[in-house]
């Protein structure tokens, strides 16, 4: 068995203040995502700079407003620009220089090389606009999660562990982001993966000490 899992900070979507928290899924993600490339770029830095807000709701909230999200929810080329925009302020507002990039992964061993790189992943699921409207249901209709590890079985079965962003009861409390355990080959057809790397000039990009925990590898 190999498995690889990178600590964050999880957003969730329910919480209570959020507005439009169904569709609010997308920025939570980028909140996660965002928030993990701040703690880097601050030991990087040294010095202090500009931070999502401390409050989590007003962190989505203002993410969601940001980023252009609607009730339908995010497409990954709004989200992966999003993460561009922000992370590049960061760095304006630390004083380093570099820039943030993103692109699309294809597979699950890409996807296991950006978690291994020690870079978290944004990654959707979508069987609407995959096409997949029949068959095996999938874990998410159309959702966005955080892509924080990787569980490889002895006989090879593969496992994308992900942040949820939460849920809701009928009651009308919410459950926090928990880590959930995704089988990948009945998913591939409906995930879309987003990987995000902030390069900087002058060091090379190992010197941001990834924050990675790997397992039995």
């Amino acid at each position: 068995m190999r498995q690889n899992r990178l600590s964050f900070y999880p957003y969730t979507q329910w919480e209570t203040g959020i507005r439009s928290p169904s569709s609010a899924c997308g920025p939570a993600a980028i909140a996660g995502i965002v928030g993990f490339w701040e703690e880097r770029l601050a030991r990087k830095s040294g010095k202090p700079f500009g931070r999502l807000p401390a409050d989590p709701v007003q962190a989505v909230n203002d993410i969601y407003a940001f980023s252009g999200g609607t009730p339908l929810g995010m497409p990954a080329p709004v989200l992966a620009f999003a993460l561009r925009r922000l992370l590049n302020k960061r760095l304006r507002d630390s004083g380093l220089p570099g820039r943030a990039a993103t692109r699309r992964l294809s597979g699950f061993e890409a996807y296991c090389a950006e978690i291994d790189a020690g870079r978290l992943v944004a990654v959707k699921f979508d069987k609407w606009f995959s096409f997949r409207w029949w068959g095996q249901r999938p874990a998410f209709d159309y959702h966005w999660t955080v892509g924080c590890g990787y569980r490889i079985e002895d006989d090879g079965t593969a496992f994308l562990l992900v942040h949820d962003a939460g849920g809701r009861g009928k009651d009308g409390t919410f459950v926090r982001s928990r880590e959930r355990q995704i089988a990948y080959e009945p998913h591939k057809g409906v995930l879309t993966m987003v990987g995000v790397q902030v390069k900087l000039e002058g060091c090379g990009e190992n010197s941001l000490h990834p924050l990675s925990h790997p397992e039995s590898r």
